[in-house]
C-alpha cells in the first residue's frame, strides 16, 4: 500500500463557470498528463485531444484507474492526474451509493467512498489537480463566503480541510469592455473565500496555469 506523498499534496482549484478553471489544463505535458472527467464534457482548448482523457462516469470506473494510477506501468506513464470536477466526482459517488444501499446506509456509504478517494489520491506520486464550483456559505453581518461544493452534511463546508493548497479563481477584467482578460488565483484566506496554500509556497497569485502551480510545490518541498 502507498504512503501519504506529502511532497505533491492535491491542489483544489475552485472557481464558478467560466473562470479559467479547466483552461488551466492546458498548460501540463499532454504526454505525461491524465485527465478523469466524470462530465463527460469537452475540454475548453484546442489541444485538448493530445491528452487522455478517461471518462469516469461509474464508481467501479474511477476506483480500476485509481489502481492503474498507483500501479508501476502508472507511476511510469503519468506525472499529472485532473479530475474535472470534483463536484460532478461527488455526484456520481451519489448516485451510486443511492443506488447500492438504502435509508441511512446512502449517506453512510457515500461519505465513506468520498473519504477514500481523498485518502488514495493523497497516496498518489503524481501531482493531483480537483476542479471544482463554489458554493456559498451566509456567515456573519450578512456576508457570504466560497466553499468547494460538495453534497453531505457531515462533508458540506469541511472538504477544504483535507486539502493543504486551494486555490481559487480571481478573473481581471478590462474596464472598458468587461471582458476577462486573465485569471489569477488565490491563495490565501479571506472574508469571501477560504483559499489556502502552505506559508511561502506562493508570493505573488499564480496564473490559472497548472504547470506553473505544480513547479511551485515541487520547488518548495525541494530538499536542500
Amino acid at each position: 500500500m502507498l504512503e501519504l506523498n506529502y511532497t505533491t499534496p492535491p491542489v483544489a482549484i475552485v472557481g464558478y463557470s467560466g473562470t479559467g478553471k479547466s483552461t488551466a489544463i492546458e498548460s501540463l505535458p499532454a504526454d505525461r498528463t491524465i485527465v478523469l472527467n466524470p462530465e463527460n464534457k469537452m475540454m475548453p482548448f484546442r489541444s485538448h485531444n493530445k491528452f487522455t482523457v478517461i471518462d469516469v462516469k461509474e464508481w467501479n470506473v474511477f476506483l480500476d484507474v485509481l489502481n492503474q494510477l498507483e500501479s508501476e506501468e502508472g507511476v511510469k506513464n503519468f506525472d499529472y492526474v485532473v479530475v474535472d470536477s470534483f463536484t460532478s466526482l461527488t455526484e456520481m459517488i451519489e448516485r451510486y451509493a443511492n443506488f447500492a444501499f438504502s435509508g441511512f446506509n446512502q449517506w453512510k456509504e457515500y461519505n465513506a467512498m468520498i473519504t477514500e478517494v481523498i485518502i488514495r489520491i493523497k497516496r498518489l506520486p503524481q501531482q493531483v489537480f480537483f476542479i471544482g464550483i463554489p458554493e456559498q456559505k451566509d456567515v456573519e453581518f450578512g456576508d457570504v463566503k466560497l466553499f468547494l461544493k460538495v453534497k453531505g452534511k457531515e462533508l458540506k463546508y469541511q472538504v477544504e480541510k483535507e486539502f493543504s493548497v486551494v486555490l481559487f479563481t480571481d478573473p481581471v477584467y478590462d474596464d472598458m469592455s468587461g471582458e476577462m482578460i486573465d485569471v489569477l488565483m488565490s491563495y490565501k484566506p479571506n472574508k469571501k473565500n477560504t483559499a489556502k496554500s502552505p506559508n511561502g509556497m506562493f508570493t505573488t497569485k499564480p496564473h490559472n496555469n497548472m504547470l506553473e502551480i505544480a513547479n511551485a510545490i515541487k520547488e518548495y518541498y525541494k530538499e536542500d
